[in-house]
């Protein structure tokens, strides 16, 4: 028999051990009685397709209808014991158990919005809506301060740290990248298209974990450990201990590409140099009252117009004197004031704010004001592009429209598009497989513990008639559970045979694998 139990940290104190309002179904959990307040549930998370190379992470979902006759759930109920706690962002998760498992996270992430509906007939409802962690990390754009050097799970934490996510290990687990990145920044940009862009560079995979981390597999993730060892298998055999209840073959046109074509950026530093000047000056200089603080920004580019200006990669902090001069008349021609004027800095790839405050007890004017730096310019990108003629002339040119940016140099560029190709120029089954988790222990069991990622057996050659019978990688999970407590999952798979014969060093079992994984 399987239990659920859905939480809401109400008063987001960072726990769910003393959860005030717990919804579950059916009605005991752990000894506890709880009123039948979940009507119907469905949650998923994962890739919007799944090919491992066109589909992306979309960000999780999590729907469930409540019995709301209560009222506890309408925001602007004063005798609900929820009142002013239904606010976005609170933490949200779905628990499964089984007699063989206990209190299993299967889904977690945020809250995004309660609707109530009242209905005809004194029926009342709400929907709980909620969100996973990468709709939550991307509320915000982000900077990052120029880095070199630096992995690509060295960056993405970078970018984690940036947006405000949490770095233990509730909230993140990186893969130790493949990849070493020249130079990377971002100025202005959201977290999710930044973590995407450094993923593609790796060829690695940004995802969610079921228990609501961001998890980033590095490129070597499928082809080593756990990856290579199924751990479950779907059969559509008669008797078969793990059975599915339909399973849809997806096309595989879309996700063919026998063109892959990259550029590889190398960038120039400068030498120390004025890169911003403030343009207000002579009667136009701007003035700061005693006990005043005025923040300037000054960014380097200056313009979208400098094509060949691409970032700073060590601002200069100001000094007084050299870089800012104060006084007590606009055109400089009084009382220096410069002393007067504390100065704090805040520095990111492309802008510095200065912010001056005026200690003094007259009025000063900011005569002269400049920023220095390491100017970053652009080198002339060089292009890589290897193709198959053959794949051509079977299925017409197909080019891989993304071009990584921070791919380091063109030998690599060479091995990531040469281990592409030999994948994607020929067609590989991505299947839709559908399986009712409360049929049995065994399937309940399997529920439980799947995540995306994980590599299972799917045997379709019998009753299905698709004459596939192999590897496949979780894509994305999905669960509807009906009001009639029936529990369907859905997984988006990915064919795991395109991989297993590529070798690597260190990892592989000698002779089992014909081409090195770069």
């Amino acid at each position: 028999m399987a239990t659920y139990r859905l939480e809401v940290d109400w008063d987001n104190s960072g726990s769910f051990d003393d959860v005030a309002f717990p919804l579950t179904f059916p009605v005991t959990w752990a000894g506890q009685v709880s009123p039948d307040r979940i009507r119907s549930i469905s949650c998923g998370f994962g890739r919007d397709r799944a090919s491992q190379l066109t589909g992306k992470s979309k960000a999780g979902t999590l729907k469930a209808l409540l019995d709301n006759r209560s009222g506890d759930y309408s925001s602007f109920n004063t005798s609900s014991p929820l009142y002013g706690k239904v606010l976005p962002g609170r933490p949200v998760r779905l628990l499964a158990t089984s007699d063989a498992q206990s209190k299993v996270v299967i889904w977690q992430g945020y809250l995004s919005k309660i609707t109530p509906m009242a209905h005809t007939g004194g029926d009342s409802t709400a929907l709980l809506e909620a969100h996973g962690p990468l709709k939550q990390v991307n509320l915000d754009k982000i900077q990052v301060e120029m880095v070199t050097d630096q992995r690509t799970d060295q960056v993405i934490d970078d970018i984690l740290d940036a947006a405000g996510w949490g770095s233990g290990s509730d909230y993140r687990s990186l893969d130790e990248g493949q990849t070493t990145i020249s130079r990377y920044w971002a100025d202005g940009t959201f977290t999710v298209p930044a973590l995407f862009e450094v993923a593609s560079t790796e060829g690695g995979f940004i995802r969610e974990g079921k228990a609501g981390q961001i998890i980033f597999d590095d490129r070597h993730h499928r082809l080593s450990g756990a990856a290579l060892v199924s751990q479950a298998t779907f059969s559509d055999a008669d008797g078969a201990s793990l059975p599915y209840t339909g399973i849809v073959q997806d096309d595989y046109l879309p996700h063919i590409f026998n063109i892959f074509s990259t550029e590889i950026h190398g960038y120039t530093t400068g030498s120390v140099a004025v890169l911003w000047t403030l343009s207000e000056t002579g009667a136009s200089s701007p003035s700061i009252s005693p006990g005043v603080a005025r923040t300037f920004i000054a960014r380097y580019p200056t313009s979208v117009s400098a094509n060949d200006a691409m970032g700073v990669g060590t601002w200069t902090t100001t000094a007084a004197t050299t870089d800012m001069i104060a006084n007590s008349a606009a055109d400089g021609s009084a009382d220096n004031l410069t002393s007067d004027i504390g100065i704090a800095v805040s520095k990111s790839s492309e802008t510095m704010e200065i912010t001056l405050t005026n200690n003094g007890s007259v009025t000063a004017y900011i005569t002269k004001l400049q920023a220095r730096g390491t100017g970053i310019t652009a080198d002339d990108p060089a292009t890589i592009k290897e193709e198959d003629a053959t794949s051509q002339t079977a299925f017409g040119k197909r080019t891989w429209p993304s071009r990584t940016k921070y791919i380091p140099d063109t030998a690599e560029a060479l091995n990531w598009a040469r281990f592409n190709l030999g994948i994607y120029k020929d067609p590989t089954p991505t299947l839709k497989l559908t399986y009712i988790a409360n049929r049995d222990q065994t399937s309940l069991d399997e529920m439980i513990t799947r995540d995306v990622s994980d590599r299972i057996t799917v045997v379709a050659n019998n009753n299905a008639n698709l004459g596939l019978s192999g590897g496949f990688f979780v894509e994305a999970i999905s669960h509807k559970i009906s009001a009639d407590r029936t529990h369907q999952v859905q997984y988006l798979i990915s064919d795991a045979v395109q991989f297993s014969d590529f070798w690597v060093l260190d990892t592989s079992a000698l002779g089992t694998s014909t081409r090195l994984a770069y």
